[in-house]
């Protein structure tokens, strides 16, 4: 009974599940050999004897109407195996291919794999000439970046007993490892997941990345350092296959190095503003900064004023935006314009002694108004430099910071 060619749907229909079964033909014709399932193999597929794999999976599929069995072969496996299985037409849903011209061959194995009206794909290596399995295994790996769960099963035969007894067993779980690979690497490079990423068995460890994702693109800092990192470290260093420890382990170690508090706050910000700024997110990076040159100065005159600083931290409950502005402030507005209820928690001499030790210690009050305006003029897309303009701006405002308060000699 022979199977039929699917043809492709409308892109407005509802696609059915249809399930295509690639095999690569062999030019082996011996005698029958013993095939059986690997355990762990969730496959239904038939065990017996069988010349090769091409009728093991015409007699597992052929009843399966959502099936279509697609084999590629060269004018010389066709010649051999139409005898190994004379009532199936294998160049009815078949595709014939020059072995010599890797080009063709990747391509049809490719456009396969492309072919939107198949919604699951089991592709079987175990047979074909020389370089023929590689190519496809090559042409999975892309597809599976472009959807991750289309391509269900790796069939493979290991060899148990030469010509009498092979296993059929699944390579899906090196596809899974390429995937990974792939999300590791990225990550490490901008922190964002692809969205089409999925994996049954690494699951835990993409939603720990795009949680962490999630709370660094919206600079939730406070959720991303206590739930966030933690929970993707842990994750991290489940990982056991020795062909992405490494990689897993690397990106541990930078996670910890980039985003673990220091001793000050403002030194936490500014550390983590740089990294967002080497990943071109200017944007976050400048935000940060912003951000970390407040509380340096709220930090600085706490040195000095540590009672009065402390009542104004009391009064604002420790709230580090509301704090960061007060204090930015202090060099050009006067006691007078304070609500009632600061002037209630501090009093003008306080508030002067405040003034004092910030012109003392902030030398450089014109790079914060620079932060800020450049800050504001992103934010709300009024800039109308090229992005490397913008980026050049900016590294020049990062670099000032640094020199005029030493941070990289703090951070070592």
């Amino acid at each position: 009974m022979a199977l039929k060619i699917v043809k492709k749907k409308n892109p407005k229909e509802i696609i059915p599940k249809k399930i295509a079964i690639i095999t690569i033909l062999g030019t082996i014709n011996s005698d029958k050999a013993l095939y059986t399932k690997e355990k762990t193999l969730k496959l239904d597929i038939k065990d017996g004897e069988y010349k090769n794999m091409f009728p093991l999976l015409y007699d597992s599929f052929k009843n399966v109407k959502e099936a279509t069995l697609i084999p590629i072969y060269t004018k010389k496996a066709i010649e051999i195996q139409k005898s190994v299985l004379p009532s199936v037409d294998i160049k009815e849903n078949g595709y014939e291919i020059d072995e010599e011209k890797f080009d063709e061959i990747f391509n049809t194995i490719n456009s396969i794999l492309s072919d939107n009206s198949f919604t699951d794909f089991i592709v079987d290596i175990s047979h074909g000439f020389r370089h023929l399995p590689i190519l496809a295994t090559v042409s999975m790996i892309i597809s599976n970046f472009q959807d991750s769960s289309k391509v269900k099963n790796i069939l493979f035969t290991k060899e148990i007993d030469k010509f009498k007894h092979y296993e059929i067993i699944d390579l899906k779980d090196y596809l899974e490892i390429a995937n990974i690979s792939f999300v590791l690497n990225t990550f490490d490079d901008n922190y964002t997941v692809a969205h089409h990423i999925n994996s049954q068995k690494y699951s835990s460890l993409i939603k720990s990345l795009n949680n962490f994702s999630n709370d660094i693109m919206a600079l939730n800092l406070s959720n991303l350092h206590n739930i966030s990192l933690l929970t993707l470290i842990k994750e991290l260093e489940k990982i056991e296959d020795i062909s992405i420890k490494y990689m897993a382990e690397q990106l541990k170690q930078n996670l910890l190095e980039d985003f673990s508090y220091e001793d000050k706050m403002y030194l936490t910000f500014y550390k983590i503003s740089k990294n967002l700024f080497e990943k071109n997110y200017i944007l976050l990076s400048l935000s940060l900064l912003y951000e970390s040159i407040r509380i340096y100065i709220k930090t600085i005159i706490k040195k000095n004023e540590k009672a009065v600083v402390l009542k104004i931290e009391e009064f604002y409950k420790n709230d580090l935006y509301k704090l960061g502005d007060f204090f930015k402030k202090l060099y050009k507005r006067d006691y007078y314009y304070l609500s009632e209820k600061e002037k209630s928690t501090i009093s003008k001499f306080e508030y002067e002694k405040l003034q004092l030790a910030y012109k003392r210690n902030i030398t450089t009050p014109s790079l914060i108004k620079d932060i800020e305006h450049t800050r504001n003029d992103l934010s709300h897309a009024n800039s109308k430099e090229k992005f490397e303009q913008i980026k050049q701006k900016v590294s020049t405002l990062i670099e000032r910071y640094n020199t005029s308060y030493n941070l990289n000699i703090l951070l070592n």
